[in-house]
């Protein structure tokens, strides 16, 4: 599918300049629209550790021409393991379903800085730093600024994560507060330098693969970055703080340590390999689905307005899919009138599909976390059965929900609601006369 080019270029309004944002402003610009991306901090940066770079997420970034700098910086997995906390005995491996694609992982700093080059290289994308929303308004659009500055164009798109702000003022109430979930995850990522030294350490760093490691209230997924020079781990656990504190913290090592207590001797190692005294530590979140996603020409996307668990590895790959949408649809419109229009078409393709894929996190969460007994005996049979062909139960490894999460192309289904909308104004049109 090449890139529809815009039949209306507008001004386009980005508030939010995380992964979901530059893949927004890299679509809209290379379609031909004008972009201006504003950031409340005063540089570019994106933190964080490893990230999975699912088919239906590549899919899209191989058609907008940043697949090479990408697959750069990559590493492709080949198989997925799964094993028991206490001991890591293999309760399963599976090679990665390719069907729809390659599933690679990649440093969450290397995949933003791919797609904000893409998108500034563009010279009609504008970045503007240190610049706060702290308004909306909706008839004529604007946002206005923290400095008292007004911006307007002719849509605004709010990528501007769980703790929206445009949100709040597109629902005008307090429905969409953040709820925690209960649970929060260290990340921690480790030079290949560290782990060479110890042949068990040396063999996870070496191979093309995932290792999940499954026990009572907690799981740890983990796999090689940067060409296998670092490796990243992420250990999901229960959450310890108070509702009201900072999502994201710093915790003492020691508190790791703790949580993982008895487990797998090779997930001791890897702790044991973390040489700072304090760790990063994030408060795992969501909110409730949303009533609605737009407002006139003012929509939502991202974790503003479907978070998502670490569980199926889809956060980054929702969002992306929901600027492809974005990108589009905007790009079909023949008349400004028709933006409206558009965003409640954004909202009817992607809706239904982000709520879906955010709830399938959300179950899975409970199947990795099953207490020692008879559900998880019975569990870890099923995943020994499904070396044989049989269902498996990590929802993020079943071939059926596979299909579901990596044969979407989000660009096509846009297009065909699109249509369906316009075909339905049509009949009305000729009903009436």
């Amino acid at each position: 599918m090449g890139l529809t080019r815009a039949k209306v270029p507008l001004d386009v309004i980005v508030v939010g300049v995380g992964l979901g944002g530059v893949a927004a402003a890299l679509t809209l610009g290379l379609r031909g629209h004008n972009v201006i991306v504003l950031e409340s901090a005063p540089k570019l940066m994106e933190v964080g550790a490893g990230i999975q770079v699912s088919p239906n997420m590549l899919t899209l970034l191989d058609r907008w021409g940043v697949s090479p700098s990408i697959h750069a910086r990559d590493v492709s997995l080949e198989r997925i393991h799964i094993r028991r906390w206490q001991n890591g005995q293999l309760l399963g491996t599976m090679p990665v379903n390719k069907t729809h694609g390659q599933q690679v992982v990649i440093h969450r700093a290397d995949l933003h800085k791919s797609l904000a080059d893409s998108a500034l290289a563009l010279p009609n994308v504008e970045l503007r730093i240190n610049s706060t929303v702290s308004g909306v308004t909706f008839s004529p659009v604007s946002v206005s600024l923290t400095t008292g500055t007004v911006i307007t164009g002719d849509v605004v798109i709010a990528a501007d994560g769980i703790k929206s702000t445009v949100r709040g003022h597109l629902l005008g109430d307090g429905s969409s507060s953040p709820i925690p979930t209960g649970d929060a995850a260290y990340r921690i990522t480790l030079p290949r330098s560290t782990m060479e030294r110890d042949p068990d350490l040396k063999r996870l760093i070496d191979e093309p693969a995932a290792t999940r490691w499954i026990g009572p209230a907690r799981h740890i997924v983990a796999y090689p970055l940067r060409k296998h020079e670092l490796f990243n781990v992420v250990l999901v656990h229960p959450d310890r703080r108070g509702v009201g504190e900072c999502w994201t913290t710093r915790s003492p090592k020691q508190s790791m340590v703790d949580d993982y207590c008895g487990w797998d001797p090779v997930v001791t190692k890897l702790i044991g390999l973390v040489s700072e005294e304090e760790v990063p530590e994030w408060k795992l979140c969501l909110h409730r689905p949303l009533k609605t996603w737009t407002r006139g020409c003012v929509a939502l996307m991202g974790d503003a307005c479907h978070p998502m668990l670490p569980y199926i590895a889809q956060g980054t790959a929702q969002a992306v899919e929901d600027a492809a949408a974005l990108g589009i649809l905007l790009s079909s419109i023949s008349t400004r009138s028709e933006i409206p229009l558009a965003l409640k078409v954004y909202e009817k393709s992607r809706k239904r599909r982000a709520e879906t894929v955010q709830q399938s996190g959300s179950d899975n969460r409970i199947t990795l976390h099953l207490p020692d007994g008879p559900q998880q005996e019975a569990r870890d049979k099923q995943f020994r059965a499904c070396r044989l062909g049989g269902t498996n139960p990590d929802r993020w490894s079943d071939p059926e929900m596979q299909q579901y999460l990596w044969g979407w192309d989000a660009e096509k289904a846009a297009l065909q609601a699109w249509d369906e909308r316009r075909g339905r104004v049509l009949r009305e049109m000729r009903h009436r006369l």
